[in-house]
């Protein structure tokens, strides 16, 4: 009988026959559609359920229950069946494989050379295998695979282990390393030579495009290089595109037998993939497939990106989550990173970066899906902010001392000689201040006030005693009169500016005469006249200036409080005064 055809066609696709060549060719068929259009290239990419062949490490990043099920179609009425599964547990997941492949219709020939009947070959291969991370971002796993190949007259079996690597650096990048098909084959009485092979890949991700990159080294054959891209103009679709330089031989089937490509259409859970693949005068093979992922409670996950508010930029920025997980940890260069398994529920993050705002943002989690989202962190501006500290009634310099809250919290001492303080550096924003005197006599004041970028904002603050009198020089009535003139103005502005910057104080107004009666038909007595210079002044305060009326009393006390003799003009000039007086605080 003479060799079986089969063999010598794969001989063709996975290198040329003879000493040395690897039995079991289809343990190095690249299952499953994705990958395979891409070249062949998943080592470092690969987190789904065919992981399982491609790298078991790639199954700690299985998120979900997922089935995949596939079916390639070669030339010459071969035919390959695969199953691929993956089910979260513990650590990682717990991954499954079976391959069918088969070839009907071969010709037998006997040893004169005359055809016989027609036969079948096929082979099984039965995988499984455990993925499991062993930090953040870094997972190992390994799988047993054992196989039955049927040659008509003959057969042969063996088993196997793969063990791989995979880790994230960054966000952007993926590294992995596998080594395949580590065990032994039994053909009759001997061993027989496994397709041991061992691989490193790398995976870049670039935005809307996946950029894969392996290197895999065969024990019977050189190095190949296999790379792929793929591309998703929105969601739902992807495009893929690939090129490999082995297992098959480009020398005898052209270097065009390299090219791999195809596409992929998600719809909910499903994604329905195809690949095709020239193999030169051979022929075309197509690959067609159909994947769900049954995502549990708690496999949702987040794709948070952190970018400059203004060139939206990304940045590198430490992010802390509180809520439906708990998480501490820093974007990389790319500004992302990647949370996974997060239950559904309210997820509060926490962003900062020095130089920039913080931020606090919430969102929910479906817990069954990925999501993304961005973050946009505002640059710190800077300005300052400068002023006295002085005695409300002297308006002379006592110090004290500046504490402020915002952005930024902190307090600041202010000059005793010159009662000057700077705030500096400040980054821009809404803050509050409140200046408090040298002393416990003086009452502290507060104020709210912006600080806008590059520059310097000017506040003074003037503070009044606690039971402070101050009298309001120059408010001199008219001979028996209570009406307010308008040169009055600028001195009554100064106890509306006392009021308004402390708002927390109440004050009598207190009206005073000299001991000469003045008695007229509106005011029959100094008392009425005192009284009514007073209220003349609050309601002055209260409607010019718009001081709460409860604030405010006023009290005339005619000539009883006199401040200086009363036997002089100058004495009586001096009686004849307001006075504001701080009554207490609300």
């Amino acid at each position: 009988m003479s060799y079986l055809a089969s063999s010598a066609l794969l001989a063709v696709l996975f290198g040329a026959a003879g000493s040395g060549t690897a039995v079991m060719p289809v343990l190095r068929i690249e299952q499953g559609p994705r990958l395979a259009a891409m070249g062949g290239a998943g080592i470092a990419l690969v987190g789904d359920a065919s992981a399982i062949y491609w790298n078991p490490a790639g199954l700690a990043r299985v998120s979900g229950t997922s089935f995949a099920l596939s079916h390639q179609q070669w030339f010459a009425g071969i035919k390959d069946e695969v199953l691929h599964a993956a089910l979260p547990s513990g650590l990682g997941a717990i991954g499954l494989g079976l391959t069918y492949s088969g070839e009907p219709g071969i010709e037998f020939w006997d040893h004169n050379n005359f055809p016989g009947d027609t036969f079948s070959t096929w082979n099984g291969v039965l995988t499984a295998g455990y993925g499991f991370a062993v930090a953040k971002d870094w997972h190992v796993g390994a799988a047993v695979k054992s196989f039955y190949q049927s040659l008509y007259t003959s057969g042969g079996y063996g088993g196997a282990c793969d063990i791989g690597f995979a880790c994230r650096p960054l966000p952007f990048l993926s590294l992995g390393a596998v080594a395949r098909n580590l065990g032994v084959a039994m053909y009759g009485p001997g061993l027989e030579q496994m397709p041991i092979e061992a691989g490193v890949g790398g995976g870049f991700a670039l935005g809307p495009a996946n950029v894969v990159l392996d290197f895999v080294l065969p024990i019977d054959n050189g190095v190949s290089l296999r790379a792929g891209v793929e591309y998703k103009p929105i969601p739902e679709l992807a495009l893929r595109l690939g090129y490999r330089t082995g297992p098959q031989d480009l020398g005898t089937l052209g270097a065009l037998s390299g090219l791999t490509a195809g596409l992929g259409v998600g719809v909910g859970p499903f994604s329905l993939d195809y690949a095709i693949d020239p193999y030169g005068k051979l022929g075309l093979s197509h690959r067609i497939g159909l994947a769900t992922a049954l995502s549990a409670r708690g496999a949702g996950s987040l794709r948070l990106k952190v970018v400059d508010g203004t060139s939206m930029d990304p940045l590198s920025a430490a992010v802390t989550t509180t809520g439906t997980k708990s998480y501490q940890g820093r974007t990389g260069i790319s500004g992302e990173v990647m949370l996974t398994r997060l239950p559904a529920g309210e997820l509060v993050i926490y962003t900062s970066r020095q130089g920039y705002l913080p931020r606090v943002d919430s969102m929910y989690i479906a817990g069954d899906r990925e999501q993304s989202a961005t973050i946009a962190l505002s640059p710190l501006t800077y300005g300052a902010i400068t002023g006295v500290i002085a005695d409300a009634e002297t308006r002379k310099p006592i110090g004290g001392r500046v504490a402020y809250s915002g952005a930024v919290q902190g307090s600041t001492g202010a000059d005793s000689m010159l009662g000057n303080y700077t705030l500096r550096s400040l980054p821009a924003g809404q803050y509050r201040l409140t200046a408090s005197g040298p002393t416990d006599d003086y009452v502290a004041q507060t104020c709210s006030m912006r600080v806008e970028p590059g520059r310097i904002t000017t506040k003074d603050f003037y503070l009044v005693r606690r039971r402070q009198t101050i009298v309001l020089h120059g408010v001199n009535f008219e001979t028996g009169k209570a009406a307010l003139l308008p040169e009055f103005d600028s001195i009554l502005a100064r106890a509306g500016e006392i009021l308004s910057m402390n708002p927390g104080i109440m004050v009598e107004l207190a009206g005073h005469t000299d001991p000469r009666e003045i008695a007229t038909t509106e005011y029959p007595s100094n008392w009425e006249l005192s009284q009514a210079r007073a209220e003349a002044v609050r309601q002055y305060l209260v409607i010019k200036w718009g001081i709460a009326p409860e604030r405010l009393t006023s009290h005339g006390y005619a000539d009883t409080q006199p401040i200086a003799p009363n036997n002089t003009e100058e004495g009586m000039a001096r009686n004849r005064r307001t006075e504001f007086r701080i009554a207490g605080q609300q």
